[in-house]
């Protein structure tokens, strides 16, 4: 029975091995729509009327841990409608907040709804991630801040804007490595929290547009994101002001982005631990499909390169003015 066994599992993987090696020789179109395909395939698919239900009983598979919520969700997918041929017209736009209305269930968007409740001396003794238990989000945390700060490739000390620094994790590690760090975040209870825990740095209390708007001078060395700019309620607009903010010969960095293989070239994300994001905070989880994150980089000015890591969160990309 063991040798037998042995050998089921030897065709198996012959199989898929076979399988893996005839889906690289198509075509990219023909790749992608397979890749989709397996991840619908292997996912539960619900309508938005069935999702408030489906994220009660993800409440309470939080209820019994972080990973086990986080288990639940990782099956749950909403189908996108159909969208706009035109990733960069207004229709578009008008598609990608209608639906993030329907998900949210709070309407038009605005940035007031970016804020995240949370007991501030609680974060303080133990913030985001560590106050979930888990070693996997712990651990994915780190590998990806490690990644952005290798990725930046700045001797300290630099002159480093993070926009949208949650937490303040990041910036800590910033600061700690000798950078000069302004923190600029839209929730003031953020920024009262990245002050507490990280006094070196400068933190600004603005939104991410207002703030890009605002500056005068190419002042910074770098600009990061760190899974933040999905945040943006105008990605493309912000990109655009970046020029004003990063010295020419300086760079941007993402960190932690969602940008993966989708359907539709940007919008909100319909996996379920967005879903839940929305839904439960009203937070916009736009995501961004690869092609069309490197190509609106592009038209915006930027030359971008992809720096691979050991999880997926720790994907960066790297965007430098265009010459």
């Amino acid at each position: 029975m063991r040798a037998e066994g042995s050998c089921a599992r030897s065709v198996r993987a012959a199989a898929l091995h076979v399988a893996r090696e005839a889906v690289a020789l198509l075509p990219e179109p023909a790749r992608r729509a397979v890749r989709l395909r397996r991840r619908d395939a292997a996912s539960t698919m619900v309508s938005l009327a069935e999702l408030d239900a489906v994220l009660e009983q993800a409440a309470a598979c939080f209820a019994r841990g972080e990973d086990a919520g986080r288990a639940f969700l990782a099956d749950v997918r909403v189908a996108p409608p159909p969208w706009p041929r035109d990733p960069f017209s207004a229709q578009y736009r008008t598609w990608a907040f209608d639906l993030y209305a329907r998900i949210s269930g709070r309407g038009s968007y605005t940035v007031a709804h970016e804020s995240s409740p949370f007991d501030f001396d609680a974060a303080l003794r133990r913030p985001f991630p560590y106050a979930t238990g888990s070693s996997v989000v712990v651990g994915d945390d780190l590998v990806a801040r490690g990644s952005i700060v290798r990725a930046l490739g700045l001797a300290a000390p630099a002159r480093v804007v993070e926009l949208g620094p949650g937490w303040g994790n990041l910036t800590a590690d910033l600061v700690a490595t000798g950078h000069e760090v302004t923190a600029v975040d839209v929730d003031e209870g953020f920024c009262r929290l990245v002050a507490e825990r990280v006094p070196c740095a400068r933190v600004v209390c603005a939104d991410m547009l207002s703030f890009a708007a605002s500056h005068e001078g190419r002042s910074y060395d770098a600009a990061v994101f760190f899974e933040s700019f999905h945040h943006c309620a105008d990605h493309v607009a912000l990109l655009e002001l970046l020029h004003g903010l990063v010295r020419r010969d300086g760079v941007v960095v993402f960190g932690a982005e969602p940008v993966d293989v989708l359907a539709y070239p940007w919008g909100p994300r319909l996996d379920g631990l967005s879903l839940w994001s929305s839904r439960r905070y009203g937070w916009l989880e736009l995501g961004f499909d690869e092609r069309y994150f490197v190509s609106v980089l592009r038209r915006t000015g930027w030359a971008v390169r992809r720096v691979g890591g050991p999880t997926s969160s720790s994907t960066v990309y790297v965007a430098r003015e265009a010459r």
